[in-house]
């Protein structure tokens, strides 16, 4: 049996995306689960940043990667 890779959310780039669990450190380059490049922002995301919208890609991924059959989020379609 193989160890699970983790991911975590993460307010970026005006979405929520999924990056892996395993990057931390303010300004670290990281690739989303939906393959955009990017860099953990320099500070802690605020209340606001959390109310951005779900990157439907990351979504996908996430739900494929962890195995456990996340619905899909009410009222909203691809």
């Amino acid at each position: 049996m193989t160890a699970m890779r983790t991911f975590r959310w993460l307010p970026v780039d005006e979405r929520r995306h999924a990056i892996p669990g395993d990057v931390h450190g303010h300004g670290a380059p990281v690739t989303t689960l939906c393959g955009h490049e990017t860099t953990i922002p320099d500070h802690e995301p605020t209340k606001y940043e959390w109310l951005w919208k779900t990157c439907w890609d990351c979504y996908e991924k996430a739900r494929d990667f962890v195995h456990i059959g996340l619905a899909p989020l009410p009222g909203e379609h691809r």
